[in-house]
């Protein structure tokens, strides 16, 4: 009974503290190299531009995120042909921009 008492404003203070939700590069460059996503020409920075232009048409509500997906899968395979990503990594390329790259989504 304690204990919940104390942890109860300590979880408060955390929430009042906790600053705004913000956009992680790292996160989303390590999520992409553990998927087995790289832009062979023009590296991290590339792939995170891909990742910022996903975001915003998120955010916009420009596309859904199956849509977003499937562009990039097909951009993918017209640029890389066999080598592109799969239809899966589509799908985590955009939920990983979503999750790290939108923070206020």
């Amino acid at each position: 009974m304690g204990l919940a008492l104390i942890s109860g404003p300590l979880l408060v203070a955390g929430v009042v503290w906790a600053g705004p939700a913000q956009a992680d590069a790292g996160s989303y460059l390590n999520d992409m190299h553990h998927v087995g996503i790289q832009d062979f020409d023009g590296g991290n920075a590339a792939l995170l531009q891909v990742g910022h232009e996903l975001c915003n048409e998120t955010w916009t509500g420009g596309n859904p995120p199956g849509e977003l997906a499937a562009m990039a899968l097909k951009r993918s395979d017209t640029a890389r042909g066999a080598d592109g990503i799969t239809p899966t990594q589509a799908d985590e390329l955009v939920y990983y921009a979503k999750a790290d790259l939108c923070p206020n989504f």
